[in-house]
């Protein structure tokens, strides 16, 4: 059921998607909302499931090397209840270092985090492999984008200001580059490791219960918290579930960008396929851009796409159409996103918080 949200409930889930980091104080001033207004529709949001902050771990901060998109399309003879019975679609869904999984009856959309290409083609060959065996699979394409190359961006504000016409002109207008992670940062102590999980697990919880939790002295857990934070290790970000808003579909996409291009190329892409819908993320790397973004409807999306897929083309700038996938929120049968058990496995931390 979709929810009716008043101005301000929509202006503070705005606030929270653009300034997922801030104490609402410092959003009340950002956005124009009064500080009790702000925690009522927090409160709210809780109680609706509607809006999840987050704690993102930098990929190179745990170790990993690289984010791999998988594009998987089913045949009409293997629905989710059919994938389901396989051991290999847990192995799949459930695999601690694929961090986002969306699904449907007819197709799948992974992100998987590795500590290298080797790394991902031993543990997920043997399950694609398996489904290929199965018969349930009509297509599968990975496409692999390593941290050191890759800029990301995180547009959920962008798509709030999108879905409700907010005309907010606080918006970023293209991806930041990444800063350098300091190098001290990355060499982890096992108790900047154990913080580090549960910052990511607990995204929500006070120092005082992480403390509790973990063992380690609360002003450590504070002190760790704004080193994580500051270094980029961390980032605030925030997770909207977007069916409850009357969204009705999600894109995810894939598009090769010409040999050589430069990052002037790459932005212009980028801001062609933020006009297609209301973008919600883009991963950019040299000649590549795998993104999602919502549209109410098919009809207008796919003129839309046709449009700015002609103008890139006549620019020089592409020449191949891209891959897409659409997925009716409705129909989602499957939707994942963790970065926890990722964490975990990636530094090898035993302790159970």
């Amino acid at each position: 059921m979709q929810l009716k949200l008043t101005s301000k409930e929509k202006l503070v889930l705005y606030g929270l998607a653009r300034y997922p980091g801030l104490s609402d104080i410092d959003l009340a001033s950002k956005i124009g909302v009064d500080r009790s207004t702000i925690f009522k529709s927090k409160r709210k949001f809780r109680e609706w499931e509607m809006v999840q902050l987050l704690n993102v771990p930098s990929g190179v901060g745990v170790g990993a090397e690289i984010m791999t998109a998988v594009f998987a399309s089913y045949k009409p003879s293997a629905p989710v209840e059919v994938r389901k019975n396989k051991p290999g679609f847990k192995e799949w869904v459930d695999h601690p270092h694929c961090v986002f999984h969306s699904a449907t009856d007819t197709d799948s959309v992974s992100m998987v985090y590795s500590k290298s290409f080797t790394d991902f083609k031993r543990v997920f060959d043997p399950v694609i492999d398996d489904y290929r065996d199965a018969g349930f699979v009509e297509d599968i394409r990975c496409y692999h984008y390593p941290f050191s190359l890759t800029r990301v961006s995180w547009d959920s504000a962008l798509a709030v200001d999108n879905t409700f016409e907010l005309a907010r002109t606080d918006l970023q207008e293209e991806p930041p580059i990444e800063e350098e992670i300091p190098e001290d940062s990355i060499k982890l102590t096992e108790k900047d490791k154990l913080a580090l999980h549960a910052f990511v697990k607990y995204p929500s919880l006070s120092d005082l219960e992480l403390s509790r939790r973990t063992g380690i002295s609360r002003p450590t857990i504070s002190g760790k918290r704004n080193k994580f934070f500051q270094s980029g290790l961390l980032s605030r970000q925030a997770n909207v579930n977007w069916k409850k808003i009357g969204c009705e579909l999600m894109i995810f996409y894939h598009i090769n960008v010409r040999p050589k291009a430069t990052n002037e190329d790459m932005m212009k892409v980028y801001s062609s396929f933020r006009k297609i819908g209301a973008a919600v993320y883009s991963y950019i790397q040299p000649g590549e851009i795998f993104g999602s973004f919502l549209s109410q409807c098919y009809v207008e999306m796919k003129e839309k796409m046709d449009l700015e897929i002609k103008t890139l083309s006549e620019a020089g700038l592409v020449s191949e159409r891209p891959l897409y996938v659409i997925m009716p929120l409705r129909e989602l049968k499957v939707r994942k996103i963790d970065y926890a058990p990722m964490v975990k496995s990636m530094l090898d931390i035993e302790t159970e918080i």
